[in-house]
């Protein structure tokens, strides 16, 4: 069984939310036994044992980060993205309370089974314990990692406004000075948009597009491209050279998503009266990646290949054909044996001075 993207990309989330929330607790561990043994302090009491709450600091934060790493990043993932960000913190903090009282609890009797072996713990013991950890260091640790909790919401909110992977990068500062980078685009459009707004109107037009580009999202991720940007009625598909033309990852990316449409075409046809087409240009080129903005920072990709993309798509309405790629660009794909190549001449793109040979493909059974 072939796992998705989208999956992998969740697992590696929770992985290192799991990691951060154990090395944040282990901070405040050693933080806190080092103040214990500071001039500044009486020292610790015989009940401290720091050997057993230092294998406990690592329970509750594999606990913690499993159970907040898995809870955050599936709801943010399949209920968040369509709900408003202020419903995303006040359900995330509802589900913090409820978690933080669980994992005390469950810490609570771990260390108390701990100190004074499994077999032994008995309800009063457990009473004393708990009434120790009930005081204002727990309060003090309810905010503290209330606050982390919601942070690392914020976070993943702000992964899905760049895209997987590319938060990072911009943390990293990989895009601060610009680069260059050899990509494959596609430029996916929806056909006779301009006639369908006019007939469903405008708002449910806008809840259309909400419903289309989620449902081609897990598509594209399985196929390893990244939704650059989206413009209207029209999303900018991109890939690094060897995730493109691996498996022809673009190719296969566009008939997938045809094919889930159609699978999805009563629906379609129920909530708006019609299913949407869909059509696309390939090309790839250099381009050069980087900050832009003063104010409002983004990453853009700048070169001509996207305004020849821009240009090839727009040739699918004369050539009445649901996708065009260039030559060069299918040559460079991988695995395109399930396709035909279908020539269809070439000509001069609007803006562009050099003529472009325009192909379609055809899918073989």
């Amino acid at each position: 069984m072939k796992i998705s993207r989208q999956l992998k990309l969740d697992f590696q989330k929770v992985a290192l939310i799991t990691t951060a929330y154990v090395g944040i607790n282990l901070f405040f561990f050693f933080f806190n036994y080092a103040l214990l043994n500071s001039p500044y302090s009486k020292g610790p009491t015989p009940q401290f044992i720091a050997i057993n709450y230092f294998y406990t600091n690592v329970f509750i934060g594999v606990i913690a980060g499993l159970l907040g790493g898995v809870l955050l990043v599936t709801i943010n993932s399949q209920v968040f993205r369509k709900r408003s960000f202020k419903f995303a913190m006040l359900s995330t903090l509802v589900s913090y309370v409820s978690i933080f009282v669980l994992v005390t609890l469950v810490a609570t009797f771990v260390n108390t089974a701990v100190e004074n072996g499994w077999q032994n713990t008995t309800y009063s013991q457990f009473k004393t314990t708990f009434g120790y950890v009930m005081d204002a260091t727990l309060f003090t640790y309810f905010i503290l990692w209330g606050g982390i909790t919601l942070f690392t919401l914020f976070l993943l909110q702000v992964n899905d406004k760049f895209g997987p992977g590319i938060l990072f990068k911009f943390l990293a500062g990989n895009y601060h000075h610009p680069q260059k980078e050899e990509r494959i685009f596609m430029f996916l459009d929806m056909r006779s948009s301009t006639t369908i707004a006019e007939k469903i109107g405008n708002e449910q037009y806008f809840n259309l597009l909400k419903d289309l580009f989620s449902d081609i999202t897990d598509t594209i991720l399985n196929k390893e491209g990244e939704i650059y940007q989206y413009v209207g009625d029209e999303i900018v598909i991109s890939w690094p050279i060897h995730r493109g033309a691996r498996h022809a990852n673009c190719l296969h990316c566009f008939i997938e998503i045809k094919e889930n449409l159609k699978a999805l075409g009563q629906h379609y046809q129920q909530k708006y009266g019609l299913v949407p087409e869909l059509k696309a240009g390939i090309h790839y080129g250099l381009v050069m990646a980087g900050e832009i903005g003063v104010i409002k920072k983004d990453i853009i990709y700048s070169g001509d290949v996207l305004n020849t993309t821009a240009r090839i798509q727009e040739q699918c309405n004369p050539y009445n054909v649901d996708i065009l790629i260039s030559k060069e660009t299918f040559e460079l794909l991988l695995g395109t044996e399930a396709f035909e190549l279908l020539p269809l001449g070439s000509i001069e793109l609007r803006g562009k001075e050099n003529k472009i040979d325009l192909n379609t493909v055809k899918v073989l059974t």
